[in-house]
């Protein structure tokens, strides 16, 4: 198998995965929410930018003119449309400007001055091929600006994911941007070297990172819009109802030495943090216990211990699997994910949220469900 093959061949897996995606999200368009419609733009540009590629370099169309000087260039709309992605997603749309009429403009341009090259000009290939360059350099200049703007939103502007912070981290956001930086930074030596040498094989790289970024967007992009979408929704309708009847089970040891305000302080303690949902909280520690109800952490430790039977981790964790099990047996949570609603109550992962409701119920929350 030799070179050109194995370029091929990653490419093509790239282009399936990608119309897998588009497939999906095509499928499932009424549940989807409108930040996903915007990614999976993303994902069809990268997948129609493959696509240009792996006919191109293949020759299968090569007696087709209009489809070699005509190609769209698909790869222009990726950093902008991933950008309006962004905004729609951290829930600040209406703060920042997407530039999506201007960028659909320079587009609609861009395909109007290859058709009038095709047409009007008498040496079109020779034109076309310097305008390509200019056009590449145009492209690689506004593409630097909207992620120069997509940068400062995720790493330096805090108030922007305030609205999104308490539901995800966007790790995974700040890792395809670095992952970006390195595929802007080669975009850009690559457009300068095919400047002056005119090698095509020079983006045979870029061509395999946009296979890998296609599954890496649409994967990483659909699990966390889906999830966070969902934990909103739960959230809201845990905050609009009454709280809680959590039921702590309660061992009061015999000990005559135990006074009657000790157990008061349990009794303050329990409604507090159920009252107010503190266990809601995924950070929520004694510290902060101990600061909010002005009661040192030896007390609060000895007083939980003594009258819940948990220690503080446990008893904050019994709460939370009792909340997740009500929510797993309402017919009103029925349509959201396991995942979504263990994170909605207090967890701050898939894996600690099974984990601690095998402990406290000896089942996985996924055959909980399922047995009712």
């Amino acid at each position: 198998m030799n070179y050109d093959i194995i370029i091929r061949l990653i490419i093509l897996i790239g282009i399936v995965q990608g119309f897998v995606f588009n497939a999906f999200v095509f499928i499932n368009r009424k549940k989807i929410n409108i930040s996903i419609k915007y990614l999976n733009i993303v994902v069809l540009c990268l997948s129609l930018n493959n696509i240009r590629e792996f006919v191109y370099d293949g020759n299968y169309l090569s007696g087709v003119i209009l489809y070699i000087y005509l190609a769209v260039p698909w790869h222009f709309l990726i950093v902008p449309f991933f950008y309006v992605f962004l905004i729609y997603y951290l829930k600040i749309k209406d703060e920042y400007p997407n530039y999506l009429k201007f960028t659909l403009l320079i587009f609609g341009i861009e395909i109007l001055i290859r058709i009038g090259l095709m047409l009007f000009s008498k040496d079109f290939e020779l034109r076309f091929s310097e305008y390509i360059i200019m056009e590449e350099i145009c492209n690689a200049v506004y593409a630097i600006f909207i992620f120069y703007h997509i940068i400062r939103l995720v790493f330096f502007d805090k108030n922007a994911l305030s609205k999104i912070a308490s539901f995800d981290d966007i790790k995974w956001v700040k890792i395809i941007l670095k992952v970006g930086v390195g595929i802007m930074v080669l975009w850009i030596i690559t457009v300068a070297i095919y400047y002056f040498t005119r090698e095509a094989w020079l983006y045979d790289p870029l061509k395999i990172i946009y296979s890998i970024l296609i599954y890496w967007l649409g994967y990483q992009g659909l699990i966390h819009s889906k999830t966070t979408n969902e934990r909103i929704h739960i959230r809201k309708q845990i905050e609009s109802r009454e709280p809680n009847n959590l039921f702590v089970i309660s061992v009061e040891k015999q000990n005559d030495k135990l006074e009657e305000k000790h157990r008061a302080d349990f009794e303050t303690i329990k409604n507090y943090v159920v009252n107010n949902k503190r266990f809601l909280d995924p950070v929520f520690s004694l510290d902060l216990l101990s600061e909010e109800l002005n009661i040192s952490n030896s007390h609060l430790s000895k007083v939980i211990n003594t009258y819940s039977a948990y220690n503080f981790s446990d008893f904050i964790n019994s709460l939370r699997v009792q909340q997740a099990k009500k929510l797993l047996l309402s017919d009103e949570f029925k349509q959201y994910t396991i995942v979504a609603i263990g994170l909605e109550c207090g967890f701050n992962s898939k894996s600690t949220f099974y984990a601690a409701f095998k402990k406290f119920t000896s089942e996985t929350p996924t055959s909980y469900r399922s047995r009712f």
